[in-house]
């Protein structure tokens, strides 16, 4: 064996799967060629030595994800080549079910590079071609895999619920009930493809009770708090997670450490606070207005305008990340699991009229397909915009309106 192999692997591979782990686990704030280094075994030299810069390795690394990624994809479609066509929307359902915990159980690394590399491109156009490729990677797999369906036309929806589902179940809470809670969630989108609206299931009633019994009991909403929140949110869209601290917040909030700490104790505690003043921030179009019909087109136009709120939803997606890789957030994640939806009941409300019983299960369906659509949509010109969103709304007006 050659001196630069260990355990089978070459030192490119190894430097690779260490900058593949760093996302995984500890997110790219942490990237340096000193982790690296120290988590190989090998000298920073070699970094320079195989790729010519961190940069370069960490290209390098997406480029790999991405190889691996289709290679899951292939496999998955080969699974599926003796299913009977037209297997219509119950059977696409079960498969999303099975396709999505699959790649995030069974692929976490890959799937937090793919979410990384999603986040970057937000911030820095150098790797907006690689974040071009993984759409190129999902959009042929959906729409091989909705083809065999018979729902060739709802191949681009059903990838972005991938998406923006997978990202969720990264969370890690109860595997049992995150399982079965999939589940049903996954025969709701299959309801939604069939015309109809979906009734929240047992195992999802479940965890959102439980997440709405562990929400933490916060005190009055004072003047004070809510100004460290909006600092809080402040850091995390200008600077990112890492550098969300009592500290930092505090020099933002022009107040003491201590005024900080007594607000917010713990990390946790600012992360929600950081969390509910984005989602503020970019639901108020919605949750600060009654609704009423005559606001529809306003309000619905205001929430379509995402591309104008880059980083803040970046900084929205940087925080379920952060939830989904740090133990000492687990408690939060049945929250941002079972508790999405808010503002997404009312858009649907207003779109169906007053009439639809929207379920907490449909609220959370809409939610999942918009964020995965803007997740897919952000960077594109906006003519692809408007398309999309279109198509999202033809999807809604199919609907039934249900007693």
């Amino acid at each position: 064996m050659l001196s630069s192999e260990i355990n089978g692997f070459s030192s490119q591979e190894r430097l690779i799967r260490a900058a593949l782990a760093i996302w995984a686990n500890q997110g790219h704030s942490a990237m340096s060629a000193r982790l690296i280094s120290r988590d190989t075994a090998l000298p920073t030299s070699s970094i320079y030595h195989h790729f010519g810069s961190m940069e370069q390795l960490l290209q390098s690394a997406q480029a790999h994800a991405r190889d691996a990624a289709q290679a899951w994809c292939e496999a998955r479609i080969a699974e599926i080549s003796t299913w009977p066509s037209g297997g219509g929307p119950e059977s696409l359902a079960r498969m999303l079910a099975v396709f999505l915990d699959d790649w995030v159980q069974e692929n976490r690394e890959l799937a937090f590079a793919w979410n990384q590399c999603h986040l970057l491109a937000q911030r820095d156009a150098a790797y907006l071609p690689a974040i071009d490729a993984w759409r190129q990677t999902w959009a042929r797999f959906w729409n091989e895999a909705c083809y065999r369906a018979g729902l060739a036309e709802h191949a681009g929806a059903t990838s972005h619920i991938f998406e923006a589902t997978g990202q969720m179940h990264l969370i890690r809470w109860n595997r049992t009930i995150d399982r079965a809670a999939l589940d049903e969630f996954c025969t709701g989108w299959g309801k939604w493809l069939s015309g109809s609206l979906a009734e929240e299931g047992p195992w999802r009633r479940h965890a959102r009770e439980i997440a709405l019994a562990s929400s933490p009991e916060l005190s009055a909403p004072n003047g004070v708090a809510a100004m460290i929140a909006d600092a809080a949110a402040d850091v995390v869209e200008d600077l990112g997670i890492a550098a969300l601290t009592h500290r930092a917040v505090a020099a933002g909030a022009g107040v003491t450490l201590g005024v900080v700490s007594y607000n917010y104790r713990t990390s946790a505690d600012l992360v929600r606070a950081a969390f509910d003043a984005i989602y503020r921030r970019l639901t108020a179009p919605i949750l600060d207005k009654p609704a009423h019909p005559a606001d529809r087109g306003e309000m619905l136009a205001a929430w379509a305008d995402f591309s104008s709120q880059p980083r803040r939803l970046a900084a929205m997606e940087e925080l379920i990340l952060a939830v989904a890789r740090d133990p000492g957030l687990r408690d939060f994640g049945p929250q941002l699991r079972y508790l999405r939806g808010r503002s997404s009941s009312l858009q649907l409300a207003l779109q169906l009229g007053p009439e639809a019983r929207i379920s907490p299960l449909d609220a959370a369906i809409y939610s999942s397909m918009v964020s995965g659509q803007r997740r897919a949509l952000i960077g594109l010109p906006e003519a692809d915009i408007h398309a999309g969103l279109d198509a999202a709304d033809a999807l809604v007006a199919r609907l039934r309106k249900t007693d």
